[in-house]
């Protein structure tokens, strides 16, 4: 997935091309389609134009903390797969051979193939539970590890959040390392990025996410208080728009060092993006469909009509953010706004509007 196309050099040489684009973008948070918007693009080489709007007299920017929600989930699955390419685990070796509770069971062939293609069978845990008891990391994984299982693995696609708390433990308990701080450590600081679980405290605006009853500041706290406490892997990130233009420049043109690739091997990010769940069928958006998912990322141009490559892959989160990475045109599309259930018209007009600069 290396590399760098024309269409990518072409934006580089001329920015202004986004300029309806982000016109576009600015005219729905005026009009209220979205609270906010914020749009990054970029290449292997780094950001190539940013910009964020909001209501007059707020204080989004480029450099602001978003809550990434599920896009949390690709940069997680990078980080296994590193535990993956040391050789402490393999993508087909059963959890079970490391989690005692899960062996002899229905569960006892699961493995972190399923986990990272939604097909492991197992139940997620309820977004209204969660918001009412506020369980910890370890209730949430206990929970998923205890839930009956709602297919046999590997036969049927169903997304499912927190069976990423499995990964996250299994990642600790092979590196002895504290999950934030592998993350930080292999991921993040090598990266030059600021994302974390625990926005509070790093001079830096926390734009809000509308439509989840947090409207007080007291309440808004408490929430960014305990999801620093349940770091939720499949869902718990903050970041900013220059942090996952970032981590995208690293998956198009990763890097070799004293202590291997960053992020990963060339051959192990083509691996992540290809197409693992060709034949399966699965519901998306109550319909029922053939489903196509890399490991961690969805396939959007063979999931839906979508601009792009087929090579193409990309995360969305229930807070209205999306990070696409293209490795044919050479691009990291990364765009936020900030609402539970967002609209998400002015997304799709903001990617199509940018591969249509792409081809200009």
């Amino acid at each position: 997935m290396t590399g760098r196309s024309l269409g990518a050099d072409s934006l580089r040489a001329d920015p202004t091309r986004l300029d309806p684009v982000l016109a576009g973008l600015r005219e729905s948070v005026e009009e209220g389609v979205v609270p906010v918007a914020a749009l990054a693009v970029g290449d292997a080489g780094g950001p190539i134009r940013s910009a964020a709007f909001g209501p007059r007299g707020t204080n989004v920017a480029a450099d602001s903390f978003f809550f990434l929600a599920s896009v949390t989930k690709p940069i997680v699955a990078c980080a296994f797969m590193q535990v993956v390419e040391s050789g402490l685990t393999g993508l087909r070796e059963p959890f079970a051979s490391h989690f005692p509770e899960l062996a002899g069971g229905d569960k006892a062939g699961i493995t972190p193939w399923h986990v990272l293609t939604h097909t492991s069978g197992l139940t997620d845990v309820d977004v209204g539970l969660i918001r009412r008891k506020r369980p910890s990391a370890a209730q949430m994984t206990r929970m998923a590890i205890e839930a009956p299982l709602r297919f046999a693995p590997g036969t049927r696609w169903e997304y499912c959040s927190a069976s990423f708390y499995l990964l996250s433990l299994l990642i600790e308990r092979l590196t002895g390392t504290a999950f934030a701080d592998y993350l930080h450590d292999r991921l993040f600081a090598p990266l030059g990025m600021h994302a974390t679980f625990d926005p509070r405290g790093k001079g830096r605006a926390i734009i809000p996410v509308a439509g989840v009853d947090a409207d007080k500041p007291l309440i808004r706290w408490l929430l960014l208080r305990y999801m620093a406490r349940a770091q939720v892997p499949g869902g718990g990130l903050f970041a900013t728009l220059y942090d996952l233009l970032a981590f995208g420049a690293a998956i198009l043109s990763p890097r070799e060092g004293p202590s291997g690739w960053l992020p990963l091997s060339p051959g192990t990010i083509e691996e992540m993006g290809t197409d693992q769940t060709a034949g399966l069928r699965g519901e998306v958006d109550g319909v029922e469909r053939d489903i196509h998912f890399g490991l961690g990322w969805s396939k959007p141009t063979l999931m839906r009509d979508s601009p792009g490559s087929t090579r193409a892959v990309a995360h969305g989160g229930a807070s209205g953010t999306r990070l696409r990475i293209d490795p044919d045109a050479g691009l990291v599309f990364v765009y936020f706004t900030s609402a539970w259930a967002a609209d998400r018209k002015p997304e799709m007009e903001a990617l199509a509007g940018v591969y249509r600069a792409l081809s200009a």
